[in-house]
């Protein structure tokens, strides 16, 4: 799914430098868009799963977030909420 969303990025990038090439052949000048950061792939995986903290809190450490790290049940991750 990462892939698609790279595909998707380059296709429109490319499109708006094509868009700015002609407007500069016509004499027009158009401003690059600021690259704006959305949500990261593994921030919407967090939400689809419930987990409301954000990626660089231990609280985010759950479900297959936790596995993928090397943490999980019995495995030495100790936390609690205040």
């Amino acid at each position: 799914m990462p892939e698609l969303f790279q595909t998707f990025e380059a296709m429109q990038k490319s499109e708006e430098e094509k868009r700015i090439f002609f407007a500069s052949l016509q004499g027009k000048t158009l401003e690059r868009s600021e690259d704006s950061k959305g949500p990261t792939f593994d921030d919407i995986r967090r939400r689809a799963m419930g987990i409301n903290a954000r990626g660089d809190d231990i609280v985010s450490l759950q479900g297959s977030f936790a596995q993928e790290e090397g943490f999980g049940v019995g495995m030495g991750l100790g936390y609690s909420r205040e």
